[in-house]
């Protein structure tokens, strides 16, 4: 079946599109607020549809349909075995919020089907012109995709020394949870942690670590989870430890991140 180009090349997916790039990769983070955050679910899932008709024409009708039980898929938690299973493999590992109020971007797709139903009149090439459609399919897919939250989103500095470190998981946060109280470690859900759109994941405090059979004490590292993936974010040293030098700063991180792998996340494997 031929595909209509217009999906692609229209003025609506285009400015959509951009704003979408806009909003995720410099609006979200220079004024965080509840627009926003709602913008990018409000334009995506309003121009999801076309993109997505592209690529099977055949799905003609079902396409508004399919984009929001997606859409719905995807921002409950039943998706998080799905993100889990991907993230033990991509070589680009995906997050996303668990917010219930994004579905009120669901009220977009009525006014996403108008433009489905008319799109020969919104397109930007004239009729006989023909262009590439990987010129806009690769970009977009880019662009979709980066609407998940990065890693290092959920990452922020607040201890002594921050790590910022990842590591991927095949088993649940409880199985970590429980393996690291076999091995001893005193583990706390850590109540001082930011609620704010970059922090949701669920943070723990490890008190008390001995490390590097026996020659480092720390006094905690702060680790977290999102799906798929266990995030080592600070570390709190004994004592009082000031240091303002970047550089010094950096060997230190360089060394906890090490020393933490061996004694701690290699054991979980």
């Amino acid at each position: 079946m031929q595909r209509n180009q217009n999906l692609l090349f229209n003025w609506v997916f285009l400015v959509g599109i951009l704003l979408l790039a806009l909003n995720d990769h410099f609006l979200k983070w220079q004024c965080s607020n509840w627009l926003t955050g709602k913008l990018s679910d409000f334009i995506g899932l309003l121009i999801l549809p076309m993109f997505v008709l592209f690529i099977f024409p055949r799905l003609k009708k079902y396409a508004i349909v399919l984009c929001g039980l997606f859409f719905i898929f995807w921002k409950l938690p039943v998706s998080e075995n799905f993100i889990t299973f991907y993230n033990k493999f991509a070589i680009i590992p995906i997050t996303r919020v668990v917010d219930y109020t994004d579905l009120v971007a669901l009220f977009v797709l009525p006014i996403s089907y108008v433009l489905l139903k008319n799109i020969d009149y919104y397109r930007i090439l004239k009729s006989n012109l023909k262009l590439n459609p990987l010129l806009m399919l690769i970009p977009s897919c880019f662009v979709f995709m980066a609407t998940s939250p990065p890693i290092s989103s959920y990452m922020r500095p607040n201890g002594d020394i921050h790590i910022g470190k990842s590591y991927r998981i095949k088993v649940s946060q409880e199985v970590i949870l429980d393996k690291l109280r076999q091995e001893g470690f005193s583990i706390k859900p850590d109540s001082s942690k930011n609620n704010s759109y970059r922090d949701r994941a669920d943070y723990y405090l490890i008190e008390n670590v001995v490390l590097n059979n026996g020659k480092d004490t720390i006094k905690s590292i702060q680790f977290g989870f999102v799906p798929g993936l266990l995030l080592v974010n600070n570390v709190n040293l004994k004592g009082d430890f000031k240091i303002s030098d970047w550089k010094e700063l950096k060997v230190y991180s360089k060394y906890y991140r090490k020393i933490i792998k061996s004694g701690i996340i290699e054991e979980l494997k």
